[in-house]
């Protein structure tokens, strides 16, 4: 590690570079800034070369320089010019030690360069003038500090964070300022009062990140290689979701050898006036999928669960075992839905390229639909496994016959993408989708549209009949669902918990719980007759796309941008429904 010091005590205009081994290290200050233009900070060869005063990223020196000598400290270190970033050895051991660094910092000094109180003759930190004061904490809330990955690690790692404004004046430290700080970045008080991070969930812990930003796009894993004390290799290029999947089998990796099933371990249902109980047993996590898991279905016997991806790919899963059985490759474009139909002869896919296939179940022989100008989005088959239906960007749903595999009609009526199709169980009515933030009702052999459900504030995402077929819910990118009385099209309420998009929803096929799926990362159970939350399942990292109840209601799958299906084991008692433990399906 090398440490900056003034090369003549007092005087911070010119610092030298050393070099320490880990057990010989000073005690030191740290900076935490964001960066300005390219050219504007101090680099490693500035310093080696003498130069570089006359960058505006200078001053940060002198500032960091001076505030640590007030604090009776020699040495600092800023990230901009201690560390050589033209080796990719040295930067790679920099970033996966750079958490470390800063726990091991005696003071950490963040410096805001978009935060100003006002005039000098002003103390910030007076409780007398509170114009001062509001002004100043105005501009704190909307620093674009709080926005950055990397300030994540260095607000929650060292034990002793002070705030100054762009004119040096302290504006208080984390522990005076806990409250604005929780607010604003979600952070737990207690991780920001120094509880150990092992205490907080995988799915927690990611989520401060969600609202950050990195300059390059893989430092959104790397910047979190020290929140779960993880170390892995640096590989710039490789792009977001490769370095996230990464940094994910590592944190798994890492649980698996302190005998923590890290895949089940943060998950959490609760149901409230009910004690909780928790049950897990250990799970298995290895990528089957190379990319976004979009689809799920359980097959009718519910032996085989089908997942669809954006790797074009159709995998059939044995349930028994959990390992992949056949993969079905044809798509030109990223499988977006997936189905089994109802005498489990057939699956059907839908693709971006713009096609249905039907593959028959057991040889995996396949035939091509073709009709649709737009990317699809969803299929369905009708309860007599007839028909299938498909769901288009073309704003059409259109009709098949899965026998011949021909076109039977097209449903034609929204004004925007067409995003999820179902039958209703008695087959004579079909709900659809769309952006255009409508749910459409049809009777789709005569084609008319029966109700027009308007009543979501954004795009409607999915749709799902109950099985008595006297209800319809509807889950929307206004964060909520809708439940509609299928005969009248009547609203008959709204669902509200989750804090990102639905992008599915389903009904039990016993009928009591409806579970939705949402980009923020969660899995929602809901009782069907009162609409009250049961249980929110938290164990995927990233946006959940897909949900399916098994066959027999007692299992639940859920499907990832994350890249892996995991199964929830049910059993409902009473009022209360307990998680029994969870698997993920992974390849042979």
């Amino acid at each position: 590690m090398r440490l900056l010091a003034a090369k003549t005590s007092g005087q911070f205009d010119n610092f030298s570079l050393t070099e320490y081994s880990a057990d010989t290290i000073p005690p030191y200050a740290i900076l935490s800034h964001t960066w300005g233009e390219d050219g504007d900070e101090v680099i490693y060869n500035d310093l080696i070369a003498g130069t570089g005063k006359n960058k505006p990223g200078y001053e940060k020196l002198r500032f960091c320089g001076e505030q640590a000598a007030r604090d009776g400290l020699k040495y600092f270190w800023i990230d901009t010019c201690c560390i050589d970033k033209s080796d990719n050895a040295e930067l790679s051991k920099a970033i996966n030690s750079m958490f470390r660094w800063y726990r091991a910092a005696a003071r950490c000094y963040v410096y805001l360069s978009d935060v100003g109180f006002g005039a000098d003759n002003q103390d910030p930190q007076s409780e007398s003038d509170q114009y001062t004061r509001s002004t100043w904490e105005t501009a704190f809330r909307k620093s674009r500090w709080f926005t950055r990955g990397w300030t994540l690690q260095e607000l929650i790692a060292p034990a002793i964070v002070e705030f100054f404004s762009k004119e040096r004046k302290r504006l208080g430290d984390k522990k005076s300022l806990e409250q604005q700080i929780h607010e604003i970045t979600g952070v737990s008080l207690n991780a920001l009062q120094g509880n150990p991070l092992s205490q907080f969930s995988v799915a927690q812990r990611a989520s401060w990140a969600d609202k950050r930003h990195t300059k390059h796009e893989e430092d959104m894993a790397y910047s979190l290689l020290g929140i779960f004390d993880i170390s892995m290799p640096l590989i710039y290029g490789e792009g977001k979701e490769e370095a996230i999947f990464r940094l994910y089998y590592e944190i798994d990796k890492h649980a698996k050898r302190h005998h923590n099933a890290l895949s089940t371990a943060p998950i959490t249902l609760s149901t409230p006036g009910l004690p909780i109980q928790k049950y897990w047993k250990v799970a298995r996590r290895v990528g089957g999928h190379s990319d976004t898991v979009l689809g799920i279905a359980f097959s009718p016997d519910n032996k085989i669960l089908a997942s669809a991806s954006a790797d074009r790919t159709i995998k059939l899963w044995d349930l028994p075992t959990g390992g992949a059985c056949r993969t079905l490759i044809g798509h030109s474009g990223a499988v977006v839905g997936v189905a089994f139909s109802p005498d489990g002869k057939l699956i059907a896919s839908a693709s971006g390229d713009r096609t249905v296939r039907l593959w028959d179940s057991v040889t995996g022989e396949c035939r091509i639909l073709e009709g649709h100008e737009g990317s699809l989005r969803a299929v369905a088959f009708s309860p007599d496994s007839k028909v299938v239906a498909s769901a288009s960007q073309d704003r059409t749903v259109r009709i098949w016959d899965s026998a011949t595999g021909e076109a039977c009609g097209t449903l034609s009526g929204h004004y925007g993408w067409v995003s999820h199709v179902a039958f209703s169980p008695d087959g004579k009515l079909l709900a659809s989708g769309s952006e255009d933030k409508t749910v459409r009702i049809w009777d789709w052999v005569t084609r008319k549209v029966r109700h027009v459900l308007e009543g979501h504030s954004n795009w409607a995402k999915a749709v799902a009949f109950s099985p008595n077929g006297n209800l319809l819910v509807s889950g929307s990118h206004d964060k909520t669902l809708m439940l509609w009385d299928s005969a009248t099209g009547k609203a008959c309420g709204t669902l509200r918990g989750h804090s990102h998009i639905i992008r599915d929803v389903a009904f039990s096929p016993d009928g009591k719980l409806i579970a939705s799926a949402s980009y923020d990362k969660t899995i929602r159970l809901w009782d069907s007759a009162t609409g009250a939350a049961c249980g929110i399942f938290e164990g995927h990292w990233h946006w959940v796309l897909a949900v399916a109840f098994s066959p027999d209601s007692k299992a639940l799958a859920s499907a990832s941008a994350d890249r892996t299906v995991m199964i929830w084991e049910l059993a409902t008692g009473g009022d209360q429904v307990k998680e029994q433990g969870g698997f993920v399906l992974t390849p042979t």
